[in-house]
């Protein structure tokens, strides 16, 4: 077992010489074998042990089960407890999503306030088919086919090499101590329904099951490694970075096999589901305009694209008034920042449409920032005629989102800027400007560009 052990680590490069590892301990059989296996390897470890204070008083007798285990082995080790019902209530999450988020938030501070540089955890060969069992009940995709990684990031996983029964045999030759949870056998718990019902039956028809799952795993990571290059390859020719906006380019999209797999795959990151992005690829080829929400994002149908940005309100209804003192006012998604100069302190011409240098004698205060109404017009820059701003913006070829965010600034009943856009004509500066006003718009939220 230990032979296995150390070979398994060094195949998949888990730990580097002296490097320490912070071990997640229940005080269960599979982790106090994995504290064993540490300390016959003369590996540095220390213990972590959550008391998810779910058991009653059996909670806190694996506590002290734990920190016995500790001092007898002369090892450190930290101790948490959590209110796991009440965190669930909170999120909206099960008790066992609960558990598994606060074990590896609170094992994750452990181990870079004290640079540990792994955290392990004790599952096992049946864990990970468990797993899969229950990834294809609950209709998964390939990555759900991988079983339990041997590594996410800094966890590791040594024991996957081992099956439950060499566990418990390496136990009983060992004569290790270790806690039993009655939990195990609740059927209530789907795991435990695949553990101790479904799991018989399929060694029963198939008695080497162990060694062919763990054969499926090998070949399916291999598979997932070339289905992400793929993934990686098209986005290249799919996706492309404007500012803070995604944009999915319908052509080269709907030219792929199984476009709705890499839209999937371009867009599950912002929280988009495979449902939605389903219902997205069955309206691409529909008029622009419709939206789809994700808990964080939207994304737009526009002509060529999904349009992919961080979901927040429409600017409608923004009325903002500007006296001559101001200096700062934020208006919609928008900051802008005012100042007056004389002739003898001009400024230079704005070099882009986030910026206004307008004839300051010729506008009427209070100015007012407010968001466009249909039926607005302007006599836009280097122009003679009206132009409605409607008509502007669908010049620009403005996406409706940012149609719906457009803030202009007037002075009276006339416009005198359709802000990050064009300004009006009547008011620009000329030879005989003897009073600037200037006006740069930023986004009210950092990091976004407003234009």
């Amino acid at each position: 077992m230990l032979n296995r052990f150390l070979h398994h680590i060094r195949a998949h490069r888990l730990l580097r010489d002296k490097q320490r590892t912070l071990l997640a301990v229940s005080g269960g059989l599979d982790s106090v074998t994995m504290v064993e296996l540490f300390r016959q390897a003369n590996l540095p470890f220390a213990l972590a042990h959550a008391n998810f204070q779910l058991r009653g008083s059996a909670s806190g007798q694996d506590e002290a089960f734990v920190r016995q285990l500790a001092e007898t082995l002369k090892a450190k080790v930290f101790v948490r407890r959590f209110n796991t019902r009440e965190y669930a209530d909170q999120h909206g999450v099960s008790i066992q999503m609960a558990a598994r988020e606060l074990r590896y938030r609170w094992m994750e501070e452990v181990r870079e306030a004290n640079g540990f540089d792994a955290m392990a955890t004790a599952h096992h060969l049946d864990d990970s088919i468990e797993t899969l069992l229950i990834n294809l009940l609950r209709g998964c995709g390939l990555p759900g086919l991988k079983g339990i990684p041997v590594r996410t990031k800094q966890v590791i996983r040594p024991l996957l090499f081992a099956r439950r029964g060499e566990i418990e045999h390496f136990a009983r030759e060992q004569a290790l101590q270790y806690r039993e949870d009655l939990s195990n056998e609740d059927s209530t718990y789907l795991r435990n329904k695949v553990r101790h019902k479904l799991i018989p039956i399929l060694k029963e028809i198939s008695p080497g099951l162990h060694e062919q799952m763990q054969a499926f795993f090998d070949r399916m990571a291999g598979t997932e490694a070339i289905y992400r290059m793929m993934i990686d390859q098209q986005r290249e020719d799919c996706v492309e970075q404007k500012g803070q906006e995604l944009h999915i380019l319908k052509s080269p999209l709907a030219a792929l096999p199984y476009p709705g797999v890499f839209l999937y795959e371009f867009l599950k990151g912002f929280g988009f589901s495979a449902s939605v992005c389903a219902g997205m690829l069955a309206d691409m080829d529909r008029q622009p305009g419709k939206r789809y929400h994700s808990g964080t994002h939207t994304a737009l149908r526009d002509r060529d694209a999904f349009i992919v940005f961080e979901s927040r309100p429409d600017a409608e209804g923004v009325f903002e008034e500007v006296l001559p003192s101001a200096e700062a006012v934020r208006a919609g998604h928008f900051v802008f920042l005012f100042e007056t100069r004389q002739a003898d302190n001009a400024p230079p011409l704005p070099d882009g449409p986030n910026t206004l240098v307008a004839d300051a004698d010729r506008l009427n205060y209070p100015l007012v920032l407010r968001s466009w109404k249909p039926g607005d017009t302007l006599v836009p820059l280097g122009m003679r005629e009206r132009k409605k701003v409607s008509d502007l913006l669908t010049g620009e070829k403005m996406p409706l989102h940012r149609k719906r965010e457009v803030i202009v600034l007037t002075s009276g009943d006339e416009i005198v800027w359709v802000a990050g856009v064009r300004a009006s004509d009547p008011f620009k500066v000329t030879g005989t400007t003897k009073n600037f006003l200037v006006c740069n718009m930023t986004s009210g939220t950092a990091g976004r560009p407003p234009g």
